[in-house]
């Protein structure tokens, strides 16, 4: 998807009001096997270590 830049200022200043939600409000889950603190390059290649060598499937980045 691709927006012009008074698009993109003219959404920041009116609060998005024009554009619709992509994606829904996060449900946390009670319990989670590892909860990473950042989701830069370190952190994102540390969930992905823990899932690929230990077998973590419940990780919160």
């Amino acid at each position: 998807m691709r927006f012009s830049g008074l698009r993109v200022l003219r959404e920041g200043l009116t609060g998005n009001k024009g554009w619709s939600a992509h994606w829904r409000d996060a449900e946390p889950k009670a319990e989670y096997d590892a909860i990473i603190i950042g989701g830069g390059g370190h952190g994102l290649s540390t969930a992905y270590y823990l899932a690929k060598e230990h077998g973590l499937t419940n990780i919160a980045v």
